[in-house]
């Protein structure tokens, strides 16, 4: 029986194979690369020391474990509840709220952890009141928790993450019937019991996808938790590749990590088919919205705008005032100038690739059979750490200079250095698998949505496939070429680890720059390029909101 079931397997991935052209085999196999060449590289290391039975293993596993769980349990509260009170209930500045809730998304994890860590500093803002209001010269004369803890980072990451769960649940509230709501409160349920029993039980699926999006982007960070201190998986992966040059052990244990990114998706996409169902509803019946007590309306107007306070504003007026001071003393260096535009055209580039590609892959999916499933292998990528997903880069890179410089030595005698593990390409394949996924399902949602009708209507009237190419297919799919290009573009700009680990000699980009600042703790250096990456990352969050809030 098993031998029939491997014969079934084996004989279904040949039929897909086949079914498939050199082309998108090229495509499957580029953007598959790096997790295969992880797994080959992990594999082949068992046996050495460093790797799976690493003494630094169990505190990794213990401290990443207990991060995830606070920002689970952080992000899911806020986001949920924030999402609850802005779809459910009419309060003073609640469709100010609507997208403002979104804005700390923008704000990279690693630059509000140095933002966040400057505020609650010795010479931040906060102690230096404390010691104005209690007359304290040291801290021997007063008690201020220790920030740079586990907790400390939990609270910020959760800060800036819970946008994902509110962005999910909203959209799932926003597209539930009002009949539900309105059975509950003839029944004689007040507000709360509601939320309790009918609201949170049909939420559940929503609220685990966008706990699941946010917990992967936890594992994904490796500058907030390095400067916090948290011996997070992807920061010993990082620690044992560099600082130890053991690259198979930190393989093995980036291994660790996507086995536990494949179970974050595994729930993910577990929760979303129950989420398809349940958020079918009666357009008849549009969700409702209560108006609050003053004193009750009140306490959602105070929570919205802590939310947004803590997470948006008070990051960015520590940036800018630190930015400020920069700037009136003049001495903002060509090397900022220098980094946007290393960031601007990599980004450029890489998204350009990805919207290429993206747009490849999706009509693949849109029109394939059973190949399908193999094609997914090329979007697996977004789920995969950046620090894990640079290992993966490095190893096929690498043989291929070896074999690029052993050919140039053969025939002309000379040797071409890596031309590929060395230089801006082995970024720009970086971003290519990471955030292949991102163009990915925008494209294919738009075709989906768009049909097949206008296509054929072009192909029935004579259009060949360039013409129908040029005149119909991209026109029609322009808004949604425009965000998967803009939303690829922003990722990329914010990107750290991958860029941090394969960036050549010499070459920085704003992210890489406001990270070794900060590390030195020379936050003032980091605060202008901070604020670039946060402005630019505004776009996509405000553009969001407002076309969220207009599905109503």
């Amino acid at each position: 029986m098993i031998a029939g079931q491997s014969g079934k397997a084996h004989n279904f991935i040949a039929g897909a194979i086949s079914r498939l052209s050199f082309v998108e085999l090229i495509v499957i196999f580029s953007m598959a690369l790096p997790t295969l060449a992880l797994g080959w590289l992990a594999v082949g290391a068992f046996g050495t020391e460093g790797g799976l039975f690493s003494r630094m293993l169990p505190v990794a596993l213990r401290e990443t474990g207990l991060l995830l769980l606070l920002v689970g349990l952080f992000t899911g509260f806020i986001g949920l509840f924030s999402a609850w009170l802005v779809s459910s209930f009419e309060f003073p500045g609640r469709k100010l709220f609507e997208w403002a809730l979104i804005l700390p998304i923008a704000i990279p994890t690693y630059i509000s952890a140095y933002a966040w860590v400057e505020v609650m500093d010795f010479t931040g803002p906060l102690q230096t009141a404390i010691r104005m209001l209690t007359g304290a010269t040291s801290m021997r004369d007063y008690w201020f928790p220790d920030f740079r803890t586990i907790g400390g980072a939990a609270f910020v990451m959760s800060l800036v993450l819970y946008p994902y769960v509110y962005l999910s649940c909203r959209a799932f509230f926003l597209m539930q019937s009002g009949v539900l709501v309105a059975a509950s409160r003839t029944l004689g349920a007040g507000p709360w019991r509601t939320f309790r029993d009918v609201i949170l039980p049909l939420a559940r699926p929503a609220l685990i996808v966008g706990v699941s999006l946010a917990l992967m982007e936890v594992i994904n960070d490796v500058g907030a938790v390095e400067f916090f201190g948290v011996n997070t998986l992807t920061a010993i992966v990082y620690a044992t590749w560099l600082n130890q040059s053991n690259l198979p052990g930190a393989a093995q244990l980036a291994v660790t990590t996507v086995i536990i990114i494949a179970g974050l998706i595994w729930l993910e996409q577990h929760e979303r088919r129950k989420l398809d169902y349940l958020t079918k509803r009666d357009s008849r019946v549009p969700p409702s919205r209560s108006k609050l007590p003053p004193i009750v309306a009140a306490g959602a107007l105070v929570f919205c705008m802590s939310i947004v306070g803590l997470g948006f504003l008070v990051p960015v007026s520590e940036l800018m005032s630190t930015a400020m001071v920069r700037v009136m003393r003049g001495v903002i260096g060509a090397e900022i100038f220098e980094a946007l535009w290393t960031t601007v055209w990599l980004a450029l580039v890489g998204a350009a690739i990805c919207v290429a590609i993206g747009y490849f892959t999706a009509r693949r999916m849109v029109n394939a059979d059973g190949s399908r499933n193999l094609s997914y292998l090329a979007t697996f990528g977004y789920a995969v750490p950046g620090t894990v997903l640079a290992i993966g880069v490095l190893v096929p890179l690498g043989f291929l200079d070896g074999v690029i410089n052993d050919a140039t030595r053969a025939w002309f005698n000379v040797t071409v250095g890596l031309i590929l593990s060395g230089s801006p390409i082995a970024i720009l394949y970086a971003y290519s698998v990471r955030f292949l996924t991102v163009s990915h399902n925008s494209l294919e949602a738009a075709m989906k949505k768009r049909g097949v009708n206008l296509l054929e209507a072009a192909h029935v009237l004579g259009a060949n496939r360039w013409r129908s190419l040029i005149e119909v297919d991209l026109p029609t799919l322009r808004p949604a070429l425009v965000a998967a290009l803009t939303l690829v573009f922003v990722e990329c700009i914010k990107e750290l680890p991958a860029t941090l680990l394969l960036r050549p000699l010499g070459l920085e980009t704003l992210s890489t720059y406001v990270y070794a600042e900060a590390s030195l703790e020379n936050f003032e250096s980091a605060a202008v390029p901070a604020l670039l990456i946060i402005t630019i990352g505004l776009v996509p969050a405000i553009l969001g909101g407002k076309m969220q809030s207009g599905e109503r």
